[in-house]
């Protein structure tokens, strides 16, 4: 496929669309420029977040090990279906999408604080916090399986099926290789 310009302003219009669950990742613009762009972006986000609020020196390989998880699993799905032409879209839509989320948990976990304790009694607001943040990580999920459903040719579920063991992977592998390190 050829190269496209693509407008910042367009790439924000069409990430707002996907997570809103209009179109899919055959309406992202062809462009490993952007790509790219977005990948550092995501680890710039999530260093700075993760500065910001105060979290450990882990922060940097988490997110490398993340977006490369991320890359590799989505390559993976399709390569399979034989569907390699469209990873440039689909892997934009899905780091653009991320983007998009954790710009709206970094509010939350803000506001959250960083409790202290394996013993901390939560205050009725951080419960609240933490009802709005799972439900931002269900709509996540949920807007990736509608980007993996479309990308691969399937069905919802088959989409939902992967979004989910791509997100109990990242997780599940965070934790062996950072389990040393504060969660």
């Amino acid at each position: 496929m050829s190269e496209k310009p693509l407008s910042l302003a367009r790439l924000c219009e069409v990430v707002v669309g996907l997570c809103r669950f209009r179109g899919g990742p055959q309406d992202v613009p062809y462009s490993s420029g952007w790509l790219v762009a977005l990948i550092g972006a995501t680890v710039l986000l999530d260093y700075g977040s993760g500065e910001f609020l105060g979290f450990d020196d882990t922060l940097l390989a988490r997110s490398l090990l993340s977006i490369s998880l991320l890359l590799a699993l989505c390559w993976t799905a399709l390569s399979i279906r034989g569907l390699g032409n469209r990873y440039v879209q689909t892997a934009t839509a899905l780091v653009g999408c991320s983007i998009a989320f954790s710009l709206l948990i970094l509010p939350l976990a803000w506001i959250f604080g960083n409790p202290q304790g394996a013993e901390v009694v939560l205050t009725p607001a951080q419960v609240s916090i933490v009802w709005l943040g799972l439900g931002v990580l269900i709509w996540k999920v949920a807007v990736d399986a509608h980007i993996v459903r479309q990308a691969i040719d399937s069905t919802y579920w088959l989409g939902l099926l992967l979004a989910i063991s791509w997100s109990i992977a990242d997780y599940a592998l965070s934790r062996a290789l950072f389990s040393d390190a504060a969660m």
